[in-house]
């Protein structure tokens, strides 16, 4: 799928405390572990549109999401090295 003319979804969830990671990797969107609870990581992920979370974070919960047009990169969420995008 390319991403140039992407509809995205940002989704903001609970994760794995210990290991944050999608379980495959590159994940179609950039993603970053945003804070931590006292047994899990929060991580804010973009992905396409109708992309399941669970698909790339099989443990994710109390997930929060919204469309987007574009991804957004700020200081607090910039641009991942290995996204190619």
């Amino acid at each position: 799928m390319s991403t140039d003319d992407c509809t995205w979804e940002r989704h903001r969830f609970k994760a794995n405390l210990d290991d944050p990671r999608p379980v495959k990797f590159p994940p179609p969107g950039p993603y970053w572990v945003s804070g931590e609870g006292d047994d899990y990581s929060i991580v804010v992920a973009y992905l396409p549109l109708r992309e399941p979370v669970t698909h790339w974070w099989p443990e994710a919960r109390d997930i929060d999401s919204e469309v987007r047009d574009e991804i957004t990169f700020t200081d607090r969420f910039p641009k991942p090295e290995w996204w190619a995008k």
